[in-house]
C-alpha cells in the first residue's frame, strides 16, 4: 500500500507539471492590435500647352489618414515643373475634363483652405493641398453650398478632376482626373 501511495503522488506531480506547461504554452504572446495600413491612390497630371501638352508633369495623391478618428484624407500635389514666383491656384471640379459641371469642390476663394494656392519654385515641388479633412463644401450655381463627405472612399467614388492654373486664370499648368 505504501508503494501505491508513492506512485500516485509521483504520478500526480508529473501530471500537474505537464498540465501547467501545456496551459502556459497556450497563452498568446501577441497582444498588440493589428494596425491597418493607410490606403493611397495617385493620379497623373498632364500639361496643357506647348511642349508639355498631354505629357505627364506631375501627380496628385490621395492618402487615407487612419491616425485621425474621423478617417480624414490628405491630398498632396507633386509637380515636376512650374514657373518660379508664379502664383498658382488648385481647383477640384466635379465632372470630367471633357464634361465638367459647374460644381466646384474647392477653389482659391475658400478662406479656410489657403493651402490651395501656392507660389512656384521653378523646380519640382511637393505641396499639400488639403490636410486632415473629412468633409468639404461643394459650390454649386447661384452660390449654393452643400457640405459633402470627403473621406477616402467618398473621394474615390467622386467623379472629378484637379486643375492647377495661374492665379490670373490665364494659363492652366496641369490637369488630371481625380476620383473615379
Amino acid at each position: 500500500m505504501l508503494m501505491f501511495n508513492k506512485n500516485t503522488l509521483l504520478t500526480g506531480a508529473v501530471m500537474a507539471t505537464v498540465l501547467g506547461i501545456s496551459f502556459s504554452s497556450c497563452k498568446k504572446d501577441n497582444d498588440d492590435p493589428i494596425v491597418p495600413t493607410p490606403r493611397s491612390k495617385t493620379y497623373e497630371l498632364k500639361g496643357t500647352t506647348g511642349d508639355d501638352k498631354d505629357k505627364k508633369i506631375g501627380t496628385v495623391t490621395l492618402k487615407e489618414n487612419l491616425a485621425d478618428t474621423g478617417n480624414s484624407v490628405i491630398v498632396v500635389l507633386n509637380l515636376d515643373k512650374n514657373t518660379k514666383d508664379a502664383e498658382y491656384n488648385v481647383y477640384l471640379i466635379k465632372g470630367t475634363i471633357a464634361a465638367p459641371t459647374t460644381d466646384t469642390i474647392f477653389r482659391p476663394k475658400d478662406l479656410e483652405k489657403k493651402a490651395i494656392s501656392f507660389k512656384g519654385t521653378g523646380a519640382a515641388l511637393t505641396h499639400t493641398v488639403v490636410d486632415k479633412i473629412n468633409t468639404i463644401k461643394l459650390y454649386q450655381p447661384n452660390n449654393v453650398r452643400t457640405e459633402i463627405k470627403f473621406k477616402y472612399d467618398d473621394v474615390l467614388a467622386l467623379s472629378s478632376f484637379l486643375k492647377v492654373a495661374t492665379a490670373t486664370g490665364t494659363e492652366t499648368l496641369a490637369i488630371g482626373s481625380f476620383g473615379k
